[in-house]
């Protein structure tokens, strides 16, 4: 791909110029990982809703199955009793 940029300023030219030469580089080359470093990031796609509903099952499908906690889990000495762990 070419591109070409018209009316810079001589100063911008010259001060892209001269931190390419200080590490060794073309300008061209400075220029090329300037603009891949500082690219946007990518939008992020839009999904449907049954592409949405389908990743959400996805997400929640990956977690591994557990049981309902015991009615014991709940009881008030239980949850007391783990104060003094803290």
């Amino acid at each position: 791909m070419n591109l070409s940029i018209q009316d810079l300023p001589a100063n911008v030219i010259a001060s892209y110029e001269a931190t390419a030469h200080s590490r060794g580089i073309t300008l061209e080359v400075f220029l090329r990982e300037y603009l891949i470093k500082n690219a946007p990031p990518t939008p992020p796609v839009l999904l449907n809703e049954a592409e949405w509903e389908k990743a959400v099952d996805e997400c929640f499908d990956a977690f591994p199955v557990s049981g309902p906690l015991p009615d014991s889990a709940f009881d008030r000495e239980n949850i007391y009793e783990r104060e003094n762990e803290w």
